[in-house]
C-alpha cells in the first residue's frame, strides 16, 4: 500500500510538473507574442512620429504664414478689382452698342425725310433715339437731347401729307376712265345742206353786185373763237388711245405722289383735266365729278420742307467720341 501510494504520489507529481511545464511554455509563447506586438506598436509609433515631423517640417513658419496671409488678401483684392473692371467694361460695351444703334436710327430717320418725306416714321425713329439717350448716365448727353427735342418739335409742326390716300384716290379715278362718256360723233344726214351748197344757193339768188360782194367775203374771215381748241372727230380706236393716255397721266401723278414731286404731280393733273374737257362730254355728271375731283386733288400738298438733321448727327457723333477719349486715356494710365 505504501508502494502504491508512493507511485500515485510520483505520478501526481510528474503530472503536476508536466502541467507546469506546459503552462510555462504557453506563458513564454504569450510573452513572446506580446513582445512582438509591442515592437510592432513601437515601430508604428516611430513611423507616425517621423511622418508627423515631416508634415510639421513642411508647414510654414510664423513669418511665412503671415506673408502667405498677406498674399492671399492681395489676391482677393486683385480678383475683386478685376471683377469690377470687367463689369465696367461690359457696361461700357452695352452703352456703346446702344449709342451705335441710336446713331444708326438717326441716320435712318434723316434718310426717311430726304428720300420719302415720311414724317411719321421719322418721328418714331427720333423717339427711339431719345429713349436710348435717356438711359445714358452722364451729363454730356444733355446737349444732344436738347437738340433732338428741337427737331422733334419741328417735325410735329409739319403738315400731314396723306400720300397713300392721294395714291388711292388717283387709282379710283384711273379705274373710272373706262366708263367716261366721250364726245358724241355726228351722224351723217343725207338731207343736210352743206355750207358750200348753201353758199351756191345764196349766190344764185343774188344780183351781180351782191354776187361780187359774196365772192369777196370768201377771202375775208372773222373768227370769233380764235384760240379755241378744235377737237377732231375720233373713231373708237382713237378714243381708246385717248383713254389710255388719260390713265397714263393719272399713273404719272400717282408716281409723283409717292416720290414727292409736286410740280410733276400738279402738271399731270392739269393735263388730265385738259384732256377731260377736250375729249369727253363735259355736261355728263360723271365727267363733271371727275373734273372737280382732279381740281381738288391738284390743290393738295404732297411736299414738305424737311429739316436738315446733319447737325444733330454731328452732335451725337461728337458725344460718342467724347465717351471713347476718356476711356482710352484711362487704359493708357493703367498700362
Amino acid at each position: 500500500m505504501a508502494l502504491l501510494a508512493l507511485l500515485v504520489g510520483l505520478a501526481a507529481l510528474g503530472l503536476s510538473g508536466w502541467q507546469w511545464s506546459q503552462s510555462q511554455q504557453e506563458a513564454e509563447a504569450r510573452q513572446l507574442q506580446l513582445d512582438n506586438q509591442l515592437t510592432e506598436l513601437r515601430n508604428a509609433q516611430r513611423q507616425e512620429q517621423r511622418s508627423a515631423e515631416q508634415r510639421l517640417a513642411g508647414l510654414p513658419t510664423e513669418d511665412e504664414w503671415q506673408q502667405l496671409q498677406r498674399l492671399t488678401a492681395d489676391l482677393q483684392r486683385s480678383q475683386q478689382a478685376l471683377s469690377q473692371r470687367l463689369e465696367t467694361l461690359q457696361g461700357d460695351a452695352r452703352a456703346d452698342w446702344k449709342l451705335a444703334e441710336a446713331e444708326y436710327l438717326l441716320r435712318l430717320a434723316s434718310l426717311r425725310l430726304i428720300a420719302a418725306q415720311d414724317v411719321a416714321s421719322a418721328q418714331e425713329l427720333l423717339d427711339a433715339v431719345d429713349h436710348i439717350l435717356q438711359a445714358q448716365p452722364d451729363s454730356g448727353v444733355f446737349a444732344v437731347r436738347e437738340q433732338l427735342a428741337r427737331y422733334q418739335s419741328e417735325l410735329e409742326a409739319q403738315p400731314i401729307v396723306d400720300r397713300s390716300g392721294l395714291y388711292l384716290r388717283l387709282a379710283a379715278l384711273h379705274d373710272q376712265v373706262a366708263n367716261l362718256t366721250a364726245l358724241p360723233v355726228p351722224v351723217f344726214d343725207p338731207n343736210e345742206v352743206t355750207p358750200e351748197e348753201e353758199f351756191e344757193d345764196r349766190l344764185a339768188r343774188r344780183t351781180r353786185g351782191e354776187r361780187l360782194l359774196m365772192r369777196l367775203e370768201r377771202y375775208v374771215r372773222v373768227d370769233f373763237q380764235r384760240g379755241k381748241v378744235i377737237t377732231p372727230l375720233l373713231d373708237e380706236a382713237e378714243m381708246q388711245r385717248i383713254r389710255r393716255t388719260l390713265q397714263l397721266t393719272l399713273e404719272q401723278a400717282q408716281w409723283a405722289v409717292l416720290r414727292g414731286e409736286g410740280d410733276i404731280y400738279r402738271d399731270s393733273l392739269e393735263r388730265a383735266g385738259a384732256m377731260l374737257e377736250q375729249f369727253f362730254e363735259v355736261d355728263n355728271p360723271q365727267v363733271q365729278a371727275m373734273g372737280n375731283r382732279l381740281k381738288q386733288l391738284a390743290e393738295q400738298r404732297i411736299t414738305i420742307t424737311t429739316p436738315d438733321m446733319s447737325p444733330l448727327q454731328q452732335t451725337l457723333a461728337a458725344y460718342i467720341q467724347s465717351r471713347k477719349t476718356p476711356a482710352s486715356s484711362g487704359e493708357n494710365a493703367d498700362e
